[in-house]
């Protein structure tokens, strides 16, 4: 099977099987990205199966900039606390990046100092102590970057406001798990022809590029319920069938 083309644009997205997840382009191709179950592997990180380099948490920003989804995880805090944390998910590394540069545009982040600004995006509350998460962040900026960590996210060259972007990334987790190990591809078959007897269609030919072939009535609505056929299952007091998606060539135009 060949890889999803470049050019297919993913308009939903949500959290599948474990850590698996799922995109979706309006034709209902699907796209599966995984993690590497390897132990000690990075492969396969939730910032690359997210198209989320920041990390960055669902919200008002996030959609805003164009996350199309979104997947919940629950991790255990420095006092044995169950905290819930929802990430954005986007259709793009490019998109995803964007939404986080235009974050850090903001005003509220412009004026923070390299030495606040860990405290700021792990979600430390003003008055609370440093968490060993904030400390360690800080630690990686200071060592990584090399700046003074007392400037303010202003006060950076665009040169340098990229190394922070780009470092902050690296901590963040972006380590790609690509197709064809990392990532499965489900292009959508559709209904290229029927065969009908006494005004039902008893036969449908699936069109999975380059591959067709004749199925039954019943095998066809088990892969349109699937959402492995794109057609509309109906059902009504006498029998199941299937109907084409609104403004698609109705079947009766597709005998064979």
């Amino acid at each position: 099977m060949k890889p999803p083309s470049e050019n297919i644009k993913w308009i939903k997205a949500n959290k599948g099987e474990g850590l698996s997840i799922e995109y979706c382009d309006k034709e209902g191709n699907k796209l599966i990205r995984r993690k590497d179950p390897t132990p000690k592997s990075l492969k396969g990180s939730k910032a690359w199966r997210h198209n989320n380099p920041g990390n960055l948490v669902i919200g008002p920003h996030a959609r805003q900039h164009g996350a199309i989804g979104s997947a919940e995880y629950i991790v255990i805090d420095e006092k044995g606390k169950e905290k819930k944390y929802t990430f954005a998910i986007f259709p793009s590394y490019e998109i995803g990046r964007a939404a986080m540069i235009a974050l850090f545009k903001e005003e509220r982040f412009l004026k923070l100092t390299l030495e606040d600004l860990p405290r700021k995006y792990t979600g430390v509350e003003e008055g609370q102590p440093d968490t060993k998460e904030a400390i360690a962040y800080r630690d990686f900026l200071r060592t990584s970057t090399k700046f003074d960590m007392k400037r303010t996210i202003r006060s950076l060259s665009e040169n340098e406001f990229n190394t922070l972007i780009k470092k902050m990334e690296n901590y963040e987790g972006w380590h790609p798990w690509p197709w064809p190990d990392g990532e499965d591809y489900i292009p959508i078959q559709k209904v290229g022809g029927v065969k009908m007897s006494h005004q039902r269609v008893t036969e449908y030919l699936i069109i999975n590029p380059p591959e067709k072939r004749w199925v039954t009535r019943e095998e066809a609505i088990q892969l349109a319920e699937k959402k492995l056929l794109r057609a509309v299952v109906v059902h009504n007091k006498k029998h199941t069938y299937l109907r084409p998606y609104p403004h698609e060539t109705p079947y009766r135009d597709l005998i064979c």
